[in-house]
């Protein structure tokens, strides 16, 4: 063990790896104080741009982005009231109470340290989880991969809010999607209609670029709001919080923490749902519940600390089974893959440098968001102001740059746009683009352990009930799956055409 962290920490004390580390910090603020734009979109646009670099580099920047990206969204809820992405909705609610109090600068400075220590705590569970996980995976055969494919899909097919329904569907396209291209047992061509750009199959980087980065920009130009300018203007240094009441809310700051922290272990749960329940729990146990919503300092720290400690966590069932545990652990598993490695718990035998890597990493980029988050602040600030137009010119741009890039081939760009259309089509119905990439990123998975399986087996199907783990984690999806149909089916059953609620309050 010893060995393997003196090995990640030579690898990430190279140079190039730390400004890595340092550029993908910067970027992540940038975008997570941007309003529309978040951890994974950002990511998703700067994978192509590492594809160049060696993985650690790639791994540097990538995880920097990530870390900095879901903290930077308080920064535009705290200062103009709208959440810079979704994982700060429920830090407008304090945060920018006390903007309106004229306490700007000591919301900002609770919610950078509480975001540093929710990541800290976060990195620290991440290490002391993910070897015993992985070491109980390394067991695992086609069937247990197969079932955990599964799952995985459809756990994040499950929670499309209120239309489960097109979560599965999205998931079906995905799963249909990886079809196409050189069948990988055969060799046979399947659904590229003699397009030979079609051959091995549609890529990872213009999917997931399309489906976020490129829907984000057609969002950004289509439903611009007015411009909101911050309450009051920042200096360089404004850091503003003395022991005294950093001591105030050294509790909910370990409550908040810890609930973040096990919430991010859970596939899909992610650190917008955990940003609203660690401030649940924290008002839970609070001595001054009243003041929630109205300008608590308690309620900020708790916000913060849950969403962050997610962060790090998230990556757990991503390192120890190969499944991603957020959306943009999804698209990490994407970035991975594409620098060839395999995450799962043969990492640790194969790469165990990497693994440690990966910690060093998390844990260096909560430092280094501390110091853009006490210095410079108000830079990030400005950027609130700047016209979404702008923005969303600039993001396109990129996209169409970084989808060319990865095969120098025209028609990756094509499946960008495309994908970017549709993730567009699908947000205006109200629909999350996370299942089908997903299922696009888990379907060679799925569908390679499912035939292996069957070849294994001289009973067809039924190898799967000789497999308890397989068999238990096929009932979990099962389970999974049929809960939140039943549960929107119930309201409706109950209201009856009597109730006087349509189907709106039914869902």
């Amino acid at each position: 063990m010893w060995e393997g962290f003196v090995a990640g920490l030579v690898l990430t004390a190279q140079v190039d790896v730390l400004i890595a580390v340092f550029v993908g910090v910067a970027i992540g603020m940038a975008f997570g104080t941007t309003p529309g734009l978040d951890a994974t979109s950002g990511t998703a646009l700067l994978v192509s741009a590492t594809y160049g670099f060696s993985t650690e580099v790639a791994l540097g920047a990538l995880l920097g982005l990530y870390t900095s990206a879901t903290y930077a969204g308080s920064i535009t809820a705290i200062s103009i009231g709208i959440p810079g992405t979704p994982a700060s909705a429920a830090t407008v609610l304090d945060g920018y109470a006390l903007t309106k109090k004229g306490k700007m600068r000591r919301a900002l400075s609770i919610s950078i340290i509480a975001s540093v220590i929710g990541g800290l705590v976060g990195t620290l569970a991440l290490m002391f989880l993910t070897f015993p996980l992985a070491a109980f995976a390394l067991n695992f055969g086609p069937p247990e991969y197969f079932a955990l494919g599964v799952l995985g899909v459809t756990i994040i097919a499950s929670l499309v809010d209120r239309m489960v329904l097109g979560g599965f569907i999205l998931a079906a396209c995905g799963l249909l999607i990886t079809t196409i291209g050189i069948d990988p047992f055969t060799g046979y061509p399947r659904f590229t209609f003699g397009n030979v750009s079609l051959f091995e199959g549609i890529p990872y980087i213009p999917a997931l670029v399309g489906l976020f980065a490129i829907s984000e920009g057609i969002s950004l130009i289509a439903d611009r709001d007015q411009q909101r300018v911050p309450a009051s203007k920042l200096s360089f240094w404004s850091f503003d919080l003395p022991w005294a009441a950093f001591r105030k809310v050294t509790r909910v700051l370990t409550i908040g923490s810890a609930v973040g922290s096990v919430l991010g272990a859970l596939p899909a749960i992610g650190a917008a749902a955990a940003n609203w329940i660690g401030y649940n729990e924290a008002r839970r146990f609070s001595r001054d519940r009243t003041n929630f919503g109205k300008g608590s300092e308690e309620g900020l720290a708790a916000a913060e600390s849950s969403n962050n400690s997610t962060v790090s966590t998230s990556l757990i069932p991503l390192l120890a089974f190969g499944i991603p545990g957020s959306a943009t652990a999804a698209v990490l598993l994407g970035a991975m893959m594409l620098h060839g490695v395999t995450p799962g718990p043969t990492i640790f035998n194969e790469q165990l440098d990497l693994v440690y890597l990966i910690f060093i990493v998390l844990g260096l980029a909560n430092l280094l968001m501390l110091a853009f988050g006490v210095f410079g602040v108000g830079v990030w600030v400005k950027l609130v102001q700047m016209p979404p137009v702008f923005i969303a010119v600039t993001i396109l741009t990129l996209s169409v740059i970084g989808s060319y890039s990865i095969r120098s081939n025209v028609f990756d760009v094509y499946l960008a746009i495309g994908f970017g259309v549709f993730g567009y089509l699908a947000r205006r119905c109200g629909l999350s683009p996370v299942p089908i990439v997903l299922a696009i990123v888990l379907g060679a998975l799925i569908e390679e352990n499912l035939r292996r399986s069957l070849i294994m087996s001289s009973n067809g199907l039924a190898i799967f009930l000789d497999r308890p783990v397989a068999l238990v984690v096929l009932g979990v999806t099962l389970v999974t799956g049929l809960v939140p149909i039943i549960r929107l089916l119930r309201p409706a059953t109950e209201s009856g055409p009597m109730s006087g609620k349509d189907n709106g309050d039914a869902r």
